[in-house]
């Protein structure tokens, strides 16, 4: 399932279903499971924007993901 829609001020909303497998995507999992209630897509876009560096960086520093800095636009 995904689909993917262009609003008329240029907004691209894409929905998706996404499959973390044990062992291949522990970092990404260990990310998401540490998303605020309803910060769930702010994380993916960080994670999307900052590639394997910065997955890397939350995985070394076994912390949660600080996204207060990030815009919460849906």
């Amino acid at each position: 399932m995904s689909a993917i829609v262009r609003r008329p001020d240029g907004t691209l909303v894409v929905t998706l279903r996404l499959t973390l497998k044990p062992g291949r995507d522990d970092v990404l999992m260990a990310v998401i499971q540490s998303a605020p209630q309803r910060g769930l897509a702010a994380v993916v876009r960080e994670a999307m924007r900052g590639g394997t560096q910065m997955l890397d960086q939350a995985d070394e520093s076994e912390t949660h993901a600080d996204i207060s800095g990030l815009g919460m636009e849906l």
